[in-house]
């Protein structure tokens, strides 16, 4: 079908609490498991990838400055689906137009959606060479793994946009998989990104990326990240050093960071959950023997801080673990300082987990902290 480029736009007690909730628990057995995210650690990123846009596109091209009316586009490629020769009512900005005038290689990917489209950035080669790969799967078509595979190769890559791109994916990848990344990124690259104050916020992957070492020098640079963040009561990349610490370290970076973070008092909920979700991520998708020591670690944090409760019972539910039921219903019953949410998550632990320390079999849920 011929898609037309005219379209475009620009852009109380625990009875009670359970007889309230029992339909929202019902639905809750239907949620299925879902991995555990390296993005989770990272900084917010885009919703969707200019790969994401080529995938759910109806066509896409490759386009450059119409040199018979400036400023405006003229089509060089169709790379997916079928564009009918229409005009693109797109203005192309004086940059971009300089930028193809100095590189007559380098060309624009615009992508048609119904019912609009816009247009991704410039595209060099090999940048046009991966568009061309993506624009051949289909929604679904690639797990994430497969995805993060597949761009892990041009995370230093000298086009910047490629990099971009692939620090995009990568970084959505789940935790499991990339603890298994084999890629080319140096030691010097990932300290020069983590040490550039500019751009704090987007160190998260390169901190996990540094936390698959096991040099001494390595270590001590993240415990002294650590350190700095524990004595400022820092929350910026907090979840991903203490993450790298505990793939460093194993159960003995879990007993750190309870000790200081849980068992210490005037610690902000903020600093808590960071610290929750490095536990989260590790014991979902890090190496299995670790979960005990994760698991002790949320008994100290219950103690303490019941608050936080349903942000244990997820990970508790997701890995079948019945062993603070009673601490839990304690928490449920009290009710003080609990949200819905959290009234929901415990009721869902609760009535998943019978009483004596076991689960009810076909139960599935998410896991990770939410």
């Amino acid at each position: 079908m011929d898609i037309s480029f005219a379209s475009i736009a620009a852009r109380g007690p625990t009875s009670a609490v359970l007889a309230w909730l029992m339909p929202m628990i019902a639905a809750a057995f239907l949620v299925v498991a879902t991995p555990a995210h390296a993005c989770v650690l990272c900084l917010p990123y885009p919703q969707m990838t200019n790969a994401d846009q080529v995938i759910g596109s109806d066509t896409a091209v490759f386009a450059r400055e119409n040199p018979a009316k400036p400023f405006s586009y003229v089509v060089l490629e169709t790379f997916k689906g079928r564009y009918d020769g229409s005009a693109i009512p797109l203005f192309l900005d004086s940059t971009t137009a300089r930028t193809l005038r100095l590189n007559p290689t380098v060309q624009v990917v615009l992508v048609q959606n119904r019912p609009g489209g816009m247009a991704l950035g410039l595209a060099a080669g090999e940048y046009q060479g991966v568009m061309r790969q993506v624009a051949d799967w289909h929604a679904g078509s690639k797990t994430p793994a497969e995805r993060t595979i597949f761009f892990a190769p041009y995370l230093r890559h000298e086009d910047r946009s490629l990099a971009e791109l692939a620090f995009l994916e990568v970084g959505r990848a789940p935790y499991a998989t990339l603890r298994d990344l084999k890629t080319n990124v140096g030691r010097d690259d990932i300290y020069r990104t983590v040490n550039d104050i500019f751009h704090v916020e987007w160190h998260g992957l390169d901190i996990l990326m540094l936390g698959m070492s096991d040099r001494p020098d390595d270590i001590a640079f993240v415990r002294g990240k650590l350190k700095t963040a524990a004595k400022y009561g820092l929350t910026t990349n907090l979840a991903a050093y203490a993450t790298a610490l505990i793939e460093m370290t194993g159960a003995d970076g879990v007993t750190q960071l309870a000790e200081e973070y849980f068992v210490e008092p005037g610690r902000s909920n903020g600093e808590l959950l960071e610290i929750v979700k490095a536990l989260s991520v590790q014991g979902t998708g890090g190496a299995a023997e670790l979960r005990g020591s994760i698991v002790n670690a949320y008994g100290g944090l219950l103690a303490v801080h019941p608050e936080l409760a349903r942000y244990v019972a997820n990970d508790l539910l997701a890995w079948k673990v019945a062993r603070f039921v009673p601490r839990l219903r304690e928490i449920l019953n009290a009710g003080g300082g609990l949200d819905e949410a959290s009234h929901f998550a415990l009721a869902v632990y609760l009535s998943s987990a019978d009483e004596g320390g076991s689960f009810q079999g076909g139960l599935t849920s998410s896991g990770g902290l939410r």
